[in-house]
């Protein structure tokens, strides 16, 4: 799998004997594919003698990390988190280090991790870890935060207001345009079942919406692309669900109002021919009971 994260082993010899060595990379865990934030790295040289400098580092936002010194090598550079283990890599002169760095989690900690990534309490794209205001709805730009003046109207009201004038116009609409609005496919990426915001943005309108139609129960359905083992993605796609249906009820949502299905790769709704015929099969699909 290409990375969108490039590697750079700079090896410049000038007067001195040390050399310049700087690596950009991401660590993830090698089961799920989660990137891993806050993972140890030390880059140090082998030998002490004349080394030069040596420097470390922690993963951050997609486990994402640069790290940079000069020494002499060779050096070897080092990766740890609790839960995850550790790793080590020699480089010597002309080596490259991998483009991406894998750790082997335990399934409790990248339980925990996965939950402590994508956990979004008050819905409004901003996961807990980084919100200032995890249990209100708030805005990007105030760091989670609602604004001072901003009404935490919904949509959803404004829809139900008009379609309440009587009830048969409101039934009609429930059977209609609810339906529509609540139809909807949350998408991942390659080999992932975390969910980014705009996706969860998604799922927050749905949940506000169902806030307005308490007697609406919802179907959620994990799928794959045909990327991997056949089992892999039938588990994959349960992940998927899984994590839809978790988030929903993080939302506030009752877990009773959620059925929760999967199919692995076997219903694709486009072709496994081109990539993003792929794309569009790893989805959730949710839908009205």
């Amino acid at each position: 799998m290409k990375s969108k994260f490039t590697i750079i082993l700079l090896l410049l010899i000038g007067h001195l004997s040390y050399s310049q060595i700087e690596v950009n990379g991401v660590v993830k865990d090698e089961k799920t594919n989660t990137p891993l934030e806050e993972v140890r790295i030390q880059l140090k040289p082998i030998s002490n003698k004349g080394a030069g400098y040596w420097t470390g580092t922690m993963t951050k936002e997609n486990g994402k990390y640069r790290v940079s010194t000069t020494m002499n090598l060779p050096a070897v550079i080092s990766y740890q988190k609790e839960g995850c283990g550790k790793r080590s890599i020699k480089i010597k002169k002309g080596d490259k280090v991998p483009l991406e760095v894998f750790l082997d989690c335990t399934d409790e900690a990248i339980k925990a991790i996965i939950i402590e990534q994508t956990l979004d309490t008050d819905g409004d794209g901003l996961v807990d870890k980084n919100d200032k205001c995890p249990k209100e709805f708030g805005t990007e730009e105030n760091e989670g935060c609602p604004d001072n003046v901003a009404s935490k109207k919904n949509f959803v009201e404004e829809k139900d207001e008009l379609g309440s004038k009587n009830d048969t116009k409101k039934e009609k609409y429930i059977k209609s345009d609810v339906e529509k609005m609540i139809a909807s496919n949350i998408y991942f990426e390659l080999n992932l079942f975390s969910i980014n915001p705009a996706e969860r943005r998604k799922l927050n309108d749905i949940k506000n919406l169902l806030n307005s139609y308490p007697d609406i129960k919802i179907n959620i359905v994990g799928h794959a692309s045909t990327d991997g083992p056949s089992d892999y993605n039938m588990l994959l796609s349960e992940k998927r669900a899984n994590m839809v249906k978790m988030t929903l009820i993080n939302l506030g949502l009752d877990s009773s109002r959620l059925k929760v299905s999967f199919s692995g790769e076997n219903k694709p709704t486009f072709s496994n021919l081109s990539k993003k015929g792929k794309s569009k099969n790893r989805r959730v699909e949710i839908s009205i009971q």
